[in-house]
């Protein structure tokens, strides 16, 4: 009696076990997600590999369209300050100072230099300017420079302007980094300005021009007068 109650037991484990495989796989055979046998739920499928990108910053992108809407720009810059520069001058092992200045460029020209700041590695320039901006996509480079008497002057540091993160007409505070790319672990200080980027139409820019050729043709005047007396009996 004992061993047939035994083998009852396992025909209907064995009928219970090829329930289940049935039940699975008409699942698998239908497309139905097996359910899950674990507290965590069930994943859907990850989107292919092209499709998980980052979108562009919507402010970044908007003051791009604003920028391409326009064909010139005035850039008006005032440089207040240095901080922490480096010291190309040593007096000894722990102190020495710099006479430094800046140079502004954009794509190898030159825009502006400031005046030379001596003995001072916290130097105040307090200079405002304004530039004119053709390609605002291409950014403006700092170099600041230890100016030494008769001989090559010292690097002391580069940095960009973006004038892409610039909204147009608005006056922002900027502290830029310096960094030398010899020397990447070594920090060369900070220089503090206020830029303000304006549109400008291409009225202006002709306008611009015309006044510049101008100037230049007034100024050049008195020397061609002089130059006429002198020649005059």
């Amino acid at each position: 009696m004992k061993k047939i109650k035994i083998a009852v037991r396992k025909w209907r484990r064995m009928r219970l076990f090829r329930k289940r495989d049935d039940q699975s796989l008409s699942r698998q055979e239908s497309g139905d997600p097996v359910a899950s046998t674990s507290a965590t739920p069930l994943h859907s499928a990850r989107p292919p590999v092209e499709l998980l990108h980052l979108e562009p910053d919507e402010g970044q992108r908007f003051r791009e369209q604003q920028l391409r809407q326009y064909s010139f720009f005035q850039l008006r810059i005032h440089l207040k300050r240095g901080q922490n520069l480096v010291a190309m001058d040593k007096n000894g092992l722990l102190s020495g100072t710099s006479d430094p200045y800046v140079k502004f460029k954009v794509g190898g020209r030159l825009l502006h230099k400031s005046r030379i700041v001596y003995r001072d590695l916290n130097p105040v320039w307090d200079e405002c300017f304004t530039v004119p901006i053709e390609d605002p996509f291409q950014p403006v480079q700092l170099k600041v420079f230890d100016y030494d008497w008769g001989l090559q002057d010292d690097f002391m540091g580069s940095c960009y302007l973006d004038l892409t993160a610039l909204e147009l007409g608005r006056s922002q505070d900027l502290v830029l980094c310096l960094r030398d790319p010899a020397k990447l672990n070594q920090d060369m200080g900070e220089i503090v300005m206020n830029v303000t980027l304006y549109p400008k139409s291409q009225e202006d820019k002709e306008q611009m021009i015309f006044s510049s050729r101008s100037n230049t043709a007034i100024g050049n005047e008195p020397v061609k007068a002089v130059a006429r007396r002198v020649k005059e009996p």
